[in-house]
């Protein structure tokens, strides 16, 4: 039994303390998604919960409160981030003052490491609890940077099977209870892939060129000139609505007529084509788990690039890679992303025999990822600690 006479059993609270107040940070569209699954799950636990937050249309879906879209957050690359320098203080001082009126009862800073680090050290210099919800790929990059989420974060969740480890050598306290894209049933009822596999036809390819402004840029002009060797082969392009239509529009003409493009709608694209194309991230993942056969790719500036081989020693850069430790996908990055190269492996992933293969590994990524109900389970922790710390107070 708890102080003012609420109890908390088995995780399930059958009062509530109060309308808890949260304050989230997702700079990114695979944050957003993790934000409005969190933030249902909270008011599932407490549904006079308010909330202010960054974010795009999973969270606006789950309530209101935004300050700050994606379309204005999303910033990439150590170029792109430089040159939009004036931008990024502006952010930082929106963040700072909006925080401070609101006066959150939890932070909850949403991957975005390069500006959800700095916000959780000011944060915790104002005694402002802070939960920090998917780790920053140390293990690829600055690693020094787990000193922060060791001494300034009151919760820190990790989504990657190999993270609990790699943070417990490093004496830093994290939770995993798996990746919250399990969270989402319409996997586990996916088998499209099945009959595909067996049927050996591609009918149609979905193109995934990323969800920031400039890796439109990058991918799209190889992409659209590749679709022109299969004109039998419907490519559909999965657009986003936070990107103005005019810059994917531009890359698009008459002259394409087996290229089509569809906004806001990437699951459903991802689990009705046959083959996708997907720039590097968290997309990747969602498409093993709908078991759709991919190829990765990514291109950046020649700076950005320049700067991360010499910062970043990983041998594959995709989530499928990674997690299964192994090339399962090919990964066509910087000046390997070139139309021969792409039609060598989209000639390749034709065949049944490697489509098969791929699914197999597939099949034991998801494994690794957890059962799903990780939102639920990181949304109990979070009221409980919150609870537990008024209690004390």
């Amino acid at each position: 039994m708890l102080g003012f006479g609420y109890t908390i059993s088995n995780h399930h609270y059958s009062f509530k303390y109060k309308a808890l107040k949260y304050y989230l940070i997702a700079g990114e569209a695979s944050g957003d998604t993790y934000g409005g699954l969190l933030m249902n799950a909270i008011l599932d636990l407490d549904s006079e919960a308010t909330f202010k937050y960054w974010g795009g249309p999973q969270m606006n879906a789950a309530a209101d409160g935004q300050i700050k879209s994606i379309s204005e957050t999303s910033f990439m690359g150590f170029w792109e981030v430089l040159k939009n320098a004036s931008a990024i203080r502006k952010l930082f001082t929106i963040a700072k003052e909006s925080i401070q009126v609101f006066e959150p009862d939890m932070l909850i800073l949403i991957d975005y490491p390069g500006f959800n680090l700095r916000i959780m050290e000011w944060a915790h210099k104002l005694n402002i609890k802070t939960t920090f919800y998917i780790s920053p790929q140390l293990w690829a990059w600055k690693k020094n940077r787990y000193k922060k989420l060791r001494d300034y974060a009151d919760l820190f969740f990790v989504i990657l099977p190999f993270e609990k480890a790699f943070f417990d050598n490093l004496n830093t306290p994290s939770i995993y209870y798996g990746h919250p894209l399990k969270d989402l049933d319409d996997y586990k009822e996916n088998e499209k892939s099945r009959s595909v596999i067996e049927s050996g036809e591609i009918n149609s390819v979905g193109i995934f060129p990323g969800s920031r402004l400039q890796e439109i840029e990058e991918h799209l002009p190889i992409l659209i000139s590749f679709t022109q060797i299969y004109p039998n082969i419907k490519f559909i392009i999965a657009g986003v609505s936070h990107i103005a239509q005019r810059n994917y529009n531009k890359y698009i003409s008459k002259s394409n007529p087996n290229v089509s493009i569809i906004y806001d709608k990437s699951k459903l694209l991802m689990r009705s084509v046959d083959i996708a194309i997907s720039s590097s991230g968290t997309a990747t993942l969602e498409l093993a788990l709908y078991k759709t056969p991919q190829i990765v790719i990514y291109k950046t500036s020649a700076l950005s690039f320049a700067i991360g081989k010499r910062l970043i020693d990983l041998k594959f850069i995709s989530l499928v890679n990674l997690i299964a430790n192994k090339k399962v996908v090919d990964e066509l990055i910087q000046d390997e992303f070139t139309i021969e190269n792409l039609k060598i492996s989209f000639e390749i992933l034709k065949e049944t025999n490697h489509r098969s293969f791929v699914i197999s590994e597939y099949d034991e990524i998801s494994e690794k990822l957890g059962d799903g109900n990780v939102s639920e389970q990181i949304a109990e922790d979070i009221y409980s600690y919150l609870i537990n710390s008024m209690n004390d107070e």
